[in-house]
């Protein structure tokens, strides 16, 4: 019989590690495609992933790329175009914004979080813009 097979499980196996368990980076790293970080990063990635933030990896960084899976410790600005997913361990801090978000139980989310299609609200202007099919005219009853 056939084992059951997880294609993200896998993709995240093949995906090349950029920084080890017991590494420590401060700087830039541009991503180039799918990767892996286990160990200690401060500073940016930016690029098209995914990106894998492994369960003992510690990042204080802005983060902007396509997909995003979190199951370990991540603060900063966090931008992903597709989806970000943010598996049981995971301990997140920051700024993030997508249109998908996953949360597995027991995954941690602190700070401003905009998801969905609709663009991030300016913080200096807190009105709440209308929806779709909104009249912005004031009725007249």
């Amino acid at each position: 019989m056939l084992e059951p097979f997880d294609v993200a499980e896998a993709c995240e196996a093949a995906a090349p590690v950029l920084i080890e368990a017991g590494a420590d980076f401060t700087g830039l790293v541009a991503l180039a495609g799918p990767a892996r970080i286990e160990g200690l990063l401060r500073g940016e990635v930016i690029g098209p992933g995914p990106l894998w933030i492994g369960p003992r990896a510690n990042v204080e960084a802005r983060v902007e790329t396509d997909e995003l899976h979190v199951s370990g410790r991540l603060e900063g600005e966090i931008q992903a175009s597709r989806r970000v997913v943010l598996g049981a361990t995971a301990r997140v801090r920051g700024e993030l914004r997508t249109p998908s978000l996953s949360l597995a139980e027991g995954a941690l989310l602190e700070g401003r979080c905009a998801t969905g299609s609709q663009p991030p609200r300016d913080p200096e202007n807190p009105e709440i813009a209308p929806g779709p099919g909104a009249n912005s005219s004031p009725s007249s009853s």
